[in-house]
């Protein structure tokens, strides 16, 4: 797929360097497997990069090993190199799609290989985790059929030979390793299964996925929601490819019901939102029992009232921010309106007399994709710390999607574009920029000059989806190009 290019061939890989595949990573670092779930496949490295950012990793030092398969998005061990065990911990807190790491001891094809990789693991990296004075416990997981105790028990009576000295402790082990199936059988959803060979892997668990926060935050028990609230996991995903961390300042541009401020704030970062809709920023909505409901409520609710920093009602065609004010934000993350639910509107000028400004309501005008990211991106450029990020998502279609027309500037840099399949007629893409240097007002003015015109084929978005496909004269359906080669999975999260 398309964004399989820019995302994976930026990213550093090591798998045609010899010295860098073997025990000893580059530069100090340490190789783990990495367990990934297996949903926004795309999201899963860049996700887990950004975090490791923010906890001090230069991302240049997070190597990557693709895992032996034809379509390695499709498999979810890969292997990873991170500074320390105590980083790879920081890391697995904070994601949303990286379940754990695990310091690998073998793997193979089958029992035979897996057991041969174990005994040529250096003996002094395993007899000190399999010490008398140590209890342990063997974890086995499996990816594509669901093992069962008995089938489980078999498992771990076959990993006789590695030499365990303490005693099994099940509930509460010093020591923990684990045992990882790949037996996929049927499709369940996951594609071509050819793609994604039988293999085991087994290893000591550095780190394990542990946290609660999508449950936390779930839009089931939030007080204040609408249509377009931002799901929660994707809301912390956005927040952690924008590298939200305590202290930072982050704006979004879009706020709505507040749902990705919500994200930031849990990470301890100050938050601010502009929305051009008054009634989601000032008045909210009434609640069953007739209470209002709005952001305020929200932040309330969590207890993280102090991290709003404050709600505006404007928009980025005519933003609130005073002339000359520069590098404010850390981060800037939001989900622009593209007409498929809420289209664009941008504030527009009206030759009337304002008699009471405390009812006035602003006029507004229709406001297209492609002038929306034009101003989104001359204001992230100018507002963002250097360093700083914006991710947004935009929707994309077969048809119409290039990578060319995605937006550029000449003070940002475009470092990922994921993509969230969401029906065989549309998806979305995560896109994140990073601030490479300060605003240069002349280099902008150029580059708009050089492309004057910001209208993109998206911008038909609404038509594409609710419009009904042509068909010909047999009454066969004619599909769009590239509409019937996209991947199809079971569910929106892919």
């Amino acid at each position: 797929m398309a964004s399989h290019h820019l995302s994976m061939e930026k990213r550093t890989f090591a798998h045609d360097d010899p010295e860098v595949c073997g025990l000893e990573p580059p530069r100090g670092g340490k190789w783990y497997a990495c367990h990934l779930s297996h949903k926004y496949l795309e999201f899963r490295q860049p996700e887990l990069e950004s975090v490791a950012a923010t906890k001090g990793c230069n991302v240049q030092d997070v190597l990557w090993r693709l895992p032996p398969s034809t379509d390695p998005m499709m498999m979810p061990i890969w292997y990873v190199s991170l500074p320390s065990d105590d980083i790879a911990r920081q890391v697995v807190s904070r994601t949303m799609l990286t379940k754990g790491l695990y310091e690998l001891w073998g793997e193979g094809s089958t029992w035979e290989e897996l057991e041969a990789s174990i005994q040529a693991y250096p003996e002094h990296l395993k007899l000190p985790w399999c010490r008398k004075d140590l209890s342990f416990k063997v974890h086995v997981d499996s990816y594509g059929r669901r093992i069962d105790i008995k089938e489980q028990v078999e498992y771990v009576e076959r990993l006789g030979f590695i030499p365990f000295q303490g005693k099994v402790d099940l509930k509460q082990p010093q020591v923990k390793f684990w045992l990882m199936v790949i037996d996929v059988h049927e499709s369940h959803g996951l594609g071509d299964t050819s793609m994604v060979p039988y293999r085991l892997y087994f290893g000591r668990q550095i780190a394990e996925y542990g946290h609660q926060v999508v449950a936390q935050y779930s839009l089931k028990t939030r007080p204040y929601i609408g249509p377009t609230s931002m799901d929660t996991e994707m809301a912390f995903i956005m927040c952690n490819q924008a590298k939200v961390d305590r202290g930072s300042f982050v704006f979004d541009p879009y706020v709505g019901t507040g749902s990705i401020t919500v994200a930031a704030a849990h990470h301890g970062a100050q938050v601010m939102g502009t929305d051009i809709d008054m009634r989601v920023v000032k008045l909210g909505k009434k609640g069953p029992q007739g209470q209002t409901l709005d952001v305020y409520v929200n932040f309330d609710h969590y207890g993280i009232r102090n991290c709003l920093a404050g709600l505006i009602r404007g928009d980025m065609h005519r933003h609130p921010f005073r002339d000359g004010l520069k590098e404010v934000f850390h981060a800037i993350v939001g989900d622009p309106p593209y007409g498929v639910r809420a289209g664009g509107r941008k504030s527009a000028y009206r030759d009337i007399q304002i008699r009471d400004p405390s009812t006035h309501i602003p006029g507004t005008a229709p406001y297209s994709l492609g002038e929306c990211l034009r101003d989104l991106l001359d204001f992230a450029a100018r507002m963002l710390a250097i360093g700083g990020r914006l991710v947004l998502f935009i929707p994309a279609t077969p048809e119409t999607y290039i990578e060319e027309e995605i937006p550029r500037h000449p003070t940002l840099k475009l470092i990922y574009n994921s993509e969230q399949i969401l029906t065989t007629r549309y998806s979305r893409r995560l896109i994140t920029y990073e601030k490479l240097h300060a605003y240069d007002a002349a280099a902008a003015a150029r580059h708009h000059e050089a492309n004057p015109d910001p209208t993109m084929a998206i911008d038909r978005i609404h038509d594409i989806v609710y419009d009904s496909y042509e068909r010909d004269e047999n009454g066969q359906v004619i599909y769009p190009e590239g509409a019937l080669n996209a991947k199809k999975f079971r569910g929106k999260k892919i």
